[in-house]
């Protein structure tokens, strides 16, 4: 019996997109039932409690591993554990009141204890990015980072914002200049302190760890003025290097970088053109919790969704966002065609885009800021209903599609008069998404683009103009969906949890 449902729970765990986790007092059948309890609450967006948290005056904030912090003023950090009733996480608050420099911005990864704080700071050769590696416990040098606890570097002159990055023993900076016209992208190996890797260009504007190995890159299409002031630039692409085989020795030029390949987005049309791009993926490669919560199970770090944002303008006025949502196994299916040795394949767009991918219009509310959208294959985004606002979250896990085509298949047998809408909206339950659809505005591409990569889509119920429907964003944890209202009269973070 006990070999059964530890069959059970393994199969119910890989369709779940989840791993097991730490050994613990809970037996299987316990785990099983635990995680049958999160995908329901999941599968219906039904949290379990929910709770406000007022938005702190320092400026930065991060959302990753399960931990929500922010500034208060210059030099302090708060941090909150968010909880979780079904997967035993309890609620734990602390501060650093201090961390010793003046804050610029900050990244965190729970699971290894590490604090990343940056500092600006004047030296003799110039104003220095000073990257502090701290306990994220105590705010002291972390105990396996070098001695100094210290990595900087040097830019260019210019004001800088900051986008930071942790994998395994590695953090990745990139730098962009206030008005975008350059970048720098450096990594290290925090626990010796070696620089790893150090790109320059005006054309990098986001980048994300695709594998331990592997690093996707936006490659922005430089961008020039016609005699009627209007943009015309190169078509977009990402670019993926391959890390072991990147010289740590000297800077390279983003022009004259030895990508492994690059992935090709359809032609825009005459009048338009890309001016940005970034890339998001949550968590990243390889992570897992930290064993002191020893949570029953965690996503699976197998496969990821990357959401990939395009603004596109329109001659010299209008700007179009919209969202590529490609899972990393679109990707990696292709990269595991490069023979060894080869570098500068070109995937079209039509050997990946199409099948491998969701491109999607972004609402109003997508932003720039409040970027923790995507949690493993989960993309959530927040939509007008009317005068209501609801949330919907995207699932790309190809396991949960299966099943909700199986439990549609049942239901229209039963009900053939129905459409799967009204049985979904009847039950509070999930739709499939298979077919392929056009994208629209369709005048953007040179061509009709379509894509039809299966996912499932879940909303929750209708939020009220007044009171609750106040939020400028969402964003989505492990165990969470984070509602955000950043205007001034109201500052808050609303954490439905699960």
């Amino acid at each position: 019996m006990d070999s059964d449902v530890r069959a059970q729970y393994k199969i119910e765990l890989a369709a779940a997109g989840m791993e097991d986790g730490p050994p613990s007092t809970l037996t299987s059948a316990e785990r099983l039932r635990v995680l049958k309890a999160h995908q329901e609450a999941w599968d219906k967006l039904a949290w379990t409690s929910r709770e406000e948290v007022p938005m702190h005056q320092g400026g930065v904030w991060e959302l990753y591993g399960g931990v929500l912090a922010q500034g208060d003023g210059s030099r302090t950090l708060a941090f909150k554990q968010l909880p979780s009733a079904i997967r035993g996480i309890e609620e734990r608050e602390w501060r650093i009141e201090d961390v010793g420099v003046n804050i610029r911005d900050f990244g965190m990864d729970p699971a290894q204890d590490l604090l990343v704080v940056i500092e600006n700071r004047m030296e003799t050769a110039g104003m220095a990015c000073a990257v502090h590696l701290k306990s994220l416990a105590t705010g002291e040098p972390h105990p396996a980072a070098p001695r100094p606890a210290t990595v900087s570097h040097i830019p260019a002159r210019g004001r800088y914002s900051y986008t930071i990055q942790i994998c395994d023993d590695y953090i990745a900076i990139l730098m962009t200049s206030g008005d975008e016209d350059h970048s720098e992208l450096l990594m290290w190996n925090w626990k010796t302190g070696t620089r790893r890797l150090h790109l320059t260009g005006s054309d990098l504007s986001s980048f994300a760890f695709l594998t331990s190995r592997y690093m996707l890159l936006t490659s922005l299409p430089t961008m020039e003025l016609d005699d009627n002031n209007v943009f015309h630039g190169d078509d977009p692409r990402l670019l993926v290097i391959d890390l072991e085989r990147m010289s740590d020795r000297h800077e390279i030029d983003f022009g004259d970088l030895d990508y492994l390949c690059a992935f090709h987005y359809p032609p825009l049309a005459d009048n338009f053109a890309t001016i940005s791009m970034s890339i998001r993926s949550d968590p990243a490669p390889n992570w897992k919790p930290s064993p002191s919560l020893k949570v029953p199970f965690h996503v699976a770090h197998q496969d990821r969704l990357f959401v990939i944002t395009l603004w596109v303008v329109e001659g010299n006025m209008h700007i179009m966002p919209f969202i590529s949502l490609v899972p990393s196994t679109t990707f990696m299916t292709s990269i595991d065609t490069i023979a060894p040795g080869e570098t500068g394949r070109v995937f079209e767009w039509s050997e990946w885009g199409p099948a491998g991918s969701r491109l999607i219009p972004a609402p109003p509310t997508h932003t720039s800021v409040w970027v923790c959208y995507v949690y493993g294959m989960m993309f959530a985004m927040s939509i007008r209903q009317g005068s209501q606002r609801i949330i919907l979250a995207l699932d790309f896990n190809p396991h949960s599609v299966g099943r909700v085509l199986a439990r549609e298949a049942r239901e229209a047998a039963e009900s053939p008069e129905t459409t799967p809408e009204e049985r979904a909206a009847v039950q509070e339950s999930a739709i499939s998404v298979t077919d392929e659809r056009l994208f629209r505005p369709a005048n953007i591409f040179r061509e009709e683009v379509r894509t039809s990569l299966p996912h499932v889509m879940r909303k929750t119920r209708p939020f009220s103009a007044e009171g609750e429907g106040h939020f400028d964003a969402v964003m989505v944890s492990e165990d969470s969906l984070v509602m955000v209202s950043s205007q001034s009269h109201i500052r808050k973070y609303r954490i439905l949890t699960f």
